[in-house]
């Protein structure tokens, strides 16, 4: 298998990066909705928390993705990505 190939490992690798972009883009969405008179300045917690997920799980699964090395611990950050998202986005779903 040459380096620059695109497995299925790469493929997942990359549409779990993709799934933490959304989340923390998500985060942010939500950070931005809320109205002024509601902001005390403890709001910022949230997005600082999805930044630092973003900084520490997402990038290095997402470059790791796309240059093609890694990709077992890759693998590992993206699914520790789709497990933090998962979690906090269950309660959301209607079925719940």
């Amino acid at each position: 298998m040459k380096r620059g190939s695109w497995t299925p490992l790469r493929l997942a690798v990359l549409a779990a990066a993709l799934i933490g972009v959304a989340f923390w883009l998500g985060a942010l969405v939500q950070w931005w909705r809320i109205p002024d008179a509601r902001r005390d300045g403890l709001e910022l917690i949230g997005p600082a928390i999805a930044t630092a997920y973003l900084v520490v799980l997402v990038l290095p699964a997402l470059v790791l993705g796309l240059i093609g090395r890694w990709l077992v611990f890759a693998a590992m950050l993206g699914i520790a990505v789709v497990v933090l998202a998962g979690d906090t986005l269950w309660h959301w779903l209607p079925w719940w």
